[in-house]
């Protein structure tokens, strides 16, 4: 169990609660794991996932939203990280990130990293997060399948009703390469990594998978695209 804090609050351009905790230095969630909270003194019946739209060294800033309840100083209990998370690997040169949800910051901490290895870095998002460097460059749809095409490594977040849709958002023609890449798969995961209720199931071109335990992050060619 890791004790938390929280010590930013605010509302986002959606209306949702975003915020920021306190976190061990030695506790490094990859970017699309997720830590599983609980406020002290709450009778909440189920924990919270929190995702990581940034790390400091001390601190976590979350993928919204969070609960309207919380307010900032309350304490948390935190357990993880739980499931599979992105994975850059170090010669990509060429990186897209497309979202296809409504919470472009899953992707944002995979920003500092492509840049901090010098990659070329698009991004494409419908609302896309506050405070982007100048380095990345925000692309239209109609961009999306040369963009594709261009990268070496392709990270996209999506809904779990939209997991097999990947060659349509993308708008990739029939017959058109797929680079290498991973999804995460935005779901609710009401039983907290443990398996146990299924609402996460996900089917892959190797079975049945469920998002809180063998995801969140699913490698691109694993899904059953269409």
């Amino acid at each position: 169990m890791i004790t938390s804090r929280i010590i930013e609050l605010w509302n986002t351009s959606g209306n949702e609660l975003g915020g920021k905790v306190t976190m061990p230095a030695d506790l490094h969630p990859a970017p699309g794991q997720y830590l599983l909270a609980r406020r002290e003194g709450a009778m909440d019946p189920l924990p919270v996932p929190l995702f990581p739209a940034g790390l400091a060294r001390s601190a976590m800033t979350v993928v919204p939203p969070l609960p309207d309840s919380w307010r900032v100083g309350d304490t948390l209990t935190l357990r993880g990280p739980f499931g599979k998370g992105f994975h850059l690997p170090r010669p990509a040169r060429r990186v897209l990130l497309a979202d296809f949800g409504t919470r472009p910051q899953y992707l944002a901490p995979l920003i500092e990293r492509a840049l901090a290895q010098n990659a070329d870095l698009a991004l494409f998002a419908l609302q896309p997060p506050p405070g982007l460097p100048a380095a990345v460059e925000l692309i239209p749809p109609e961009a999306l399948p040369d963009s594709a095409s261009w990268a070496d490594y392709l990270a996209i977040s999506l809904p779990l009703a939209q997991a097999t849709d990947v060659r349509r958002l993308l708008r990739l023609p029939p017959g058109r390469r797929l680079p290498a890449g991973q999804v995460l798969v935005e779901t609710d995961m009401p039983c907290g990594s443990s398996g146990e209720c299924g609402v996460c199931a996900l089917h892959t071109r190797r079975g049945w998978k469920l998002c809180c335990r063998d995801g969140p992050v699913f490698d691109l060619h694993l899904i059953e695209v269409v």
